[in-house]
């Protein structure tokens, strides 16, 4: 796009990469192009053996070829990452029939469900699992419940979003279970359907869980709205708690900065390690920070290697706060956020764009808006350990 300058002052490079890693690498050589001039390159990525379930991504990264006044040699001036479409193998499914068997009881109050290593226990007032125990470690410390709702942002301030769309802030806790059903046909697969309606708001949603033998846990959910007129809906998603030691986060999708459905384009698809400190965000009033888009799974693990991961089907937009959202949208400067004991973790379909034409009343585009639509996404939660595998084979091992 240089309309006088030959772009023989850069160095242009390209890779291949596959799961975080690269595979192939190289030089894109005689960058000599005059202004608006073009050129046809071809790259050797030719010979990949192809691994199933897996994608692949060449990224090409052009680079200062000598020290200028501004920068120093090698600083980055432009990048841009595309998918390979690769033909490859669909992954062979693991034979869930024989996952260890799947146990449950239940009372007026809950279903406990144990398997071999782990146990579930589902409310049946609230129908939110608020015990995961995997090999005698508590991994919750709240359940995990619907939320519909962001602490406000500076844009959203300014455009009045906490008034224009406050029936969403209370939905989730405005819930009542209409129907829970189990489904015990086979004996390594457990399957719970909780219907409920969102009090107020005439609308229904519902979650169907499938706790198979391994300890994994498939979470599919769906809301319908009724028929009363409803606003946009800020974030279509679900947050639970894990204890504070589980502050190690890995995840493979972009980063590694905080992104956003409207600000994503400039972070690359790759596999990020962090904590969840180093990846909250310290706005000056704080608000919602430190989101993932397009996230294919996302782990956060202790000092002993233990922790849970979240697989998209396909894709989430996932963060993690040591602080909840409520902290979040109360305190109006940093030092009045509570230290906390837990993380909060948020594992959404999408939550509206941030917006930003101006900060004092223009909304979010309407393309990146969540209108008050039927709309459904699944998960799966998987318990791990680093004694039994590490977390990148954990996710090419799924079933």
């Amino acid at each position: 796009k240089y309309d006088f300058r030959n772009l023989d002052f850069l160095d242009a490079t390209w890779e291949l990469m596959a799961n975080g890693k690269t595979l192939k690498k190289g030089e894109l050589k005689q960058l000599n192009l005059k202004a608006k001039e073009k050129r046809d390159f071809s790259i050797p990525i030719k010979g990949i053996e192809t691994i199933p379930e897996t994608e692949y991504f060449v990224k090409f990264i052009f680079k200062l070829k000598n020290k200028q006044a501004w920068a120093e040699k090698g600083h980055i001036m432009a990048w841009e990452q595309f998918k390979i479409p690769f033909p490859t193998k669909k992954a062979i499914k693991k034979d869930i029939s024989k996952f260890p068997k799947v146990k449950y009881t239940e009372n007026e109050n809950e279903i406990s469900v144990i398997g071999k290593g782990f146990s579930v226990k589902i409310s049946k007032t609230t129908g939110a699992i608020f015990s995961f125990v995997h090999r005698k470690q508590e991994l919750l410390s709240s359940p995990l419940v619907p939320n519909f709702w962001r602490a406000p942002t500076d844009n959203d301030q300014g455009n009045k979003m906490p008034q224009r769309l406050e029936i969403w802030k209370t939905a989730a806790q405005n819930l009542k279970v209409t129907n829970l059903k189990i489904n015990h046909q086979q004996p390594h697969l457990l399957e719970v359907t909780v219907n409920s309606k969102l009090n107020g708001l005439d609308a229904n949603y519902t979650r169907v869980y499938f706790i198979h033998g391994n300890g994994e846990i498939r979470i599919d959910t769906k809301f319908e709205p009724g028929n009363k007129e409803l606003p946009n809906i800020p974030r279509f998603g679900m947050q639970l708690q894990m204890p504070k030691e589980f502050n190690k986060i890995q995840w493979f999708g972009r980063g590694p900065h905080e992104t956003y459905w409207d600000r994503k384009t400039g972070a690359a698809v790759d596999l990020y390690s962090s904590s969840v400190q180093a990846e909250e965000h310290s706005y000056i009033r704080p608000q919602e920070n430190a989101n993932k888009t397009d996230v294919r799974w996302f782990a956060l693990q202790n000092k002993k290697g233990q922790g849970i991961m979240a697989i998209g089907q396909p894709l989430l937009s996932v963060s993690a706060w040591s602080n909840t959202l409520w902290d979040l949208e109360k305190a109006k400067h940093p030092h009045e956020l509570p230290k906390r004991n837990s993380i909060t973790l948020n594992l959404d379909y999408k939550q509206m764009g941030v917006g930003g034409d101006n900060s004092w009343g223009a909304n979010t585009h309407k393309k990146y808006t969540l209108p008050a639509k039927e709309y459904s996404y699944s998960f799966r939660l998987k318990p791990f350990s680093s004694e039994d595998y590490t977390i990148g084979e954990l996710f090419i091992l799924g079933i």
